[in-house]
């Protein structure tokens, strides 16, 4: 009864959200708001908490503006001040806190270069700039960091994206920009000619280059000199003329990663090919402005999309990117409907389809759910077969995917509102299915399994 009664709170205060946010018009803010503008900071090296604290003098009503009117600034300053006091006295705080900090810092510089980038994204790909940067911010906090393991993903940049995703977006250039950026010609983006795992001989030559630095900070000078001789014996096999090509691509890739224009074109290009491709028709065709309409606020820019900020369909985009095209199938299951005959979204109900779609497998940390597109016939590679041709996926996976997507929401909420929470109740664990979660029937409540 304890588990049901918390789930039910859980779900009450969903709703409540839902019903006081009005998507046209949410209260997130502006791009250059959710970005630091470069104000003065407040002198912070003599409060005791930098994370916390204020001045002695600082007013109330200074407080409350920094907080609701300048939190992206704020939030810079103190952390400024976490690695200006780790200058002075090396180990005051740990590395975990450091590195935090060195990605807000490093998130707050280039700007204007950042908002251009975001902007002609927003117009190229109509994808809303709030997802766009809230993605970003959930990547890398913005900053442009280098290239890291990433579980063998070997992402890099501030939209972190691998070779394999950079490849898709370099062949879609003209051969003139392919060649001013030294990328191969006719590079195939599949895993067995370009693995995501071949940057790996290259990261490790680099790292030696680090000195005192950390290894987020890697730059492309630190890959510069690599000859293909250090680099090649550590690719797979193949013929000389594709070992070539590979260690074109991976130069490339590692001298470019980083270029702010390059990384948010990507990034937008790669989430407009999931929305197209992946995400459910009537999702596409809810949330848009009609004619004449937009989203209210004055920012610096007009706003350049015709989808509403928070645009259930490109945050199932954004879904897809951290979990895979198979979530459209677990919100499928959730509300027992094909892609065709969804009911109408919006963010939060995204949130709880992914929270909750799919039934617990006993026995197992995982749950399963049924294409509702195609029977119970699994329809493509992207999705891992259960018992009785039903789908699972990992718990964690599922907690991890509606926790994203909330924290992408927050990205952009303006700091003295809320809009979206995640559901989990007690935290994602790569192991073990929490009781409350092992209670749910998988589906919206009052359905039955078609």
């Amino acid at each position: 009864m304890k588990t049901i009664l918390l789930a039910s709170l859980v779900l009450s205060m969903h709703a409540s959200f839902a019903a006081t946010t009005s998507w046209d018009n949410p209260a997130v803010m502006c791009p250059e708001e959710i970005l630091v503008r470069g104000l003065t900071c407040p002198d912070l090296s003599r409060v005791d908490n930098p994370y916390t604290d204020f001045p002695d003098e600082t007013t109330k009503e200074q407080i409350t503006d920094w907080r609701n009117n300048k939190a992206a600034d704020l939030k810079y300053c103190r952390n400024a001040e976490v690695l200006r006091r780790e200058s002075v006295k090396a180990g005051s705080f740990t590395p975990a806190t450091i590195e935090q900090a060195w990605m807000v810092v490093d998130g707050g510089k280039n700007v204007p270069a950042k908002l251009a980038a975001i902007q002609a994204a927003t117009l190229k790909y109509e994808i809303p700039a709030q997802v766009l940067i809230g993605a970003m911010k959930q990547e890398s906090l913005m900053s442009s960091l280098g290239v890291s393991p990433d579980g063998g993903n070997y992402s890099c940049g501030m939209s972190q994206l691998n070779i394999q995703e950079w490849c898709s977006a370099m062949n879609s250039l003209s051969g003139e920009e392919k060649a001013k950026y030294g990328w191969p010609s006719d590079m195939s983006c599949e895993d067995d000619e370009l693995p995501t795992t071949i940057v790996k001989p290259f990261y490790d030559i680099a790292v030696k280059n680090l000195g005192t630095r950390a290894t987020y900070e890697l730059v492309s000078e630190d890959f510069k000199g690599i000859t293909s001789e250090q680099v090649v014996p550590g690719f797979p096999s193949g013929s000389s003329g594709l070992q070539s090509k590979r260690y074109q691509a991976v130069t490339s890739f590692v001298n470019n990663c980083q270029d702010i224009a390059l990384s948010v074109n990507f990034k937008a290009r790669t989430l407009r090919g999931l929305y197209d491709n992946f995400v459910p028709s009537k999702l596409k065709e809810q949330e848009i402005y009609t004619a004449g309409k937009t989203f209210p606020r004055a920012c610096k820019n007009t706003y350049a999309s015709k989808y509403y900020p928070l645009h259930t369909g490109w945050l199932m985009a954004v879904a897809m990117y951290n979990a895979g095209p198979s979530q459209s199938k677990i919100v499928g299951y959730y509300y027992q409907a094909k892609s065709s005959e969804l009911p109408a979204m919006n963010p939060l109900d995204l949130i709880e389809a992914l929270h909750w779609g799919g039934k617990y497998k006993s026995g197992t940390d995982n749950v399963t759910y049924n294409d509702m597109d195609a029977g119970k016939k699994p329809g493509s590679g992207w999705f891992k077969k259960g018992s009785e041709g039903s789908l699972q996926q990992s718990w964690f996976k599922s907690c991890i995917v509606q926790r994203h997507v909330a924290r992408v929401i927050q990205n952009v909420t303006l700091p003295a509102e809320s809009i979206a929470k995640s559901l989990d109740q007690e935290g994602c664990k790569q192991s073990g299915v929490p009781a409350y979660r092992q209670a749910g029937t998988g589906m919206k409540a009052g359905l039955k399994e078609k």
